[in-house]
C-alpha cells in the first residue's frame, strides 16, 4: 500500500513544471511532503495492525478462559446438586429420630436407630467446588479480559455467594456437632461403631451391652435436633439456591460468549 501511495505521489510531481528554481523548490518541498506523509501512514497501519494482533491474541486468550470456566462451572453445578440431594437425606434422618424423642422410648430396632444416627450426623454439609481457573483469573486480572461485563460482575457474586454458604454451613456444623456430643456422652459409640461402622474399622461390640439411646429422652436433645433441622433446611432453602442460579446463570453467560 505504501508503494502504490508513492507511484501516486510521483505521478503527481512530474506534472509539475520544472526548469526554473521555483519549481525546484516546489518540488523538493512536494517530495519531503509526501515523504512525511508516507511515513505517518506506514505508522499507522503498523499500530492498527500491532492493535488487531493484540486483539487476536486477546480475543483467542479470552476464548480459552470461557472454555476452562465453562468446564468448572458446569462441573460445580453438578457438584451441588449433589450436595443439596445429601443434605436432604440428612434432614430425612433427623426427622425420623425425632420420631423417637419424648419421656419414655417406643420400641425401636437398634440397628436401624443407629443408621439414622449416622445419616444425620455423621458428616457435615460441604460444598467444596471446584476454584482453580476462577481463582487464577481473578487472581491474575484476567476477569477484564471477558468482554461481557455482565459474566465479569455475576462470576464476583457467586464468589460473594459462596462465602455466604461457608458461613452458614459453618454454623449448622456445629449444631451437627451438638448432636454427636450426645451420642458420645450418653449413649454407647463402640455399640455404635460395632453396628453401622464397620466399613471405616473393624470393632468387637461393647460389654455394655445394647445401645438403650437414652439420651432420645432428653428434652435438650430434641431442641438440638430440630435446631439442627431448621439450619440444614435452610441451607436447602435460602442458601444454596442463590448459588445454585448465580451458577447457572455463569453458564448461560459462557455459552452465549462461546457462540
Amino acid at each position: 500500500m505504501i508503494t502504490l501511495f508513492r507511484k501516486i505521489r510521483q505521478k503527481l510531481l512530474s506534472h509539475i513544471p520544472s526548469g526554473k528554481a521555483g519549481n525546484r523548490i516546489t518540488q523538493y518541498l512536494a517530495y519531503a511532503f509526501g515523504e512525511i506523509v508516507l511515513v505517518m501512514i506506514g505508522i499507522l497501519l503498523a499500530l492498527q495492525v500491532n492493535n488487531w494482533n493484540e486483539e487476536r491474541k486477546t480475543k483467542a486468550t479470552e476464548q480459552k478462559i470461557l472454555i476452562s470456566l465453562l468446564e468448572e462451572f458446569e462441573a460445580n453445578s453438578q457438584n451441588l446438586d449433589a450436595v443439596m440431594a445429601e443434605n436432604e437425606k440428612r434432614v430425612q434422618s433427623a426427622l425420623e429420630i425425632g420420631k423417637f424423642t419424648g419421656p419414655s422410648l417406643p420400641p425401636f430396632d437398634e440397628l436401624k436407630l443407629s443408621g439414622l444416627m449416622v445419616g444425620a450426623f455423621a458428616t457435615p454439609p460441604r460444598f467444596v467446588p471446584n476454584q482453580g481457573v476462577i481463582l487464577e483469573t481473578v487472581s491474575s486480572g484476567k476477569l477484564s479480559i471477558l468482554s461481557n461485563p455482565e459474566l465479569r460482575k455475576t462470576i464476583t457474586d457467586w464468589l460473594a455467594d459462596l462465602e455466604r454458604v461457608k458461613d452458614q454451613e459453618n454454623v449448622v456444623t456445629s449444631q451437627l456437632a451438638v448432636g454427636n456430643s450426645y451420642i458420645i456422652s450418653a449413649g454407647n459409640f463402640r455399640r455404635h461403631m460395632y453396628l453401622v461402622g464397620r466399613d471405616l474399622i473393624e470393632v468387637d461390640s461393647s460389654q455394655f451391652g445394647t445401645n438403650d439411646f437414652k439420651f432420645l429422652g432428653d428434652k435438650g436433645f430434641e431442641n438440638n435436633l430440630y435446631l439442627f433441622v431448621a439450619l440444614a433446611v435452610n441451607l436447602n432453602k435460602n442458601i444454596y439456591p442463590p448459588l445454585k442460579a448465580r451458577t447457572e446463570s455463569i453458564i448461560s453467560l459462557i455459552n452465549q460468549e462461546l457462540k
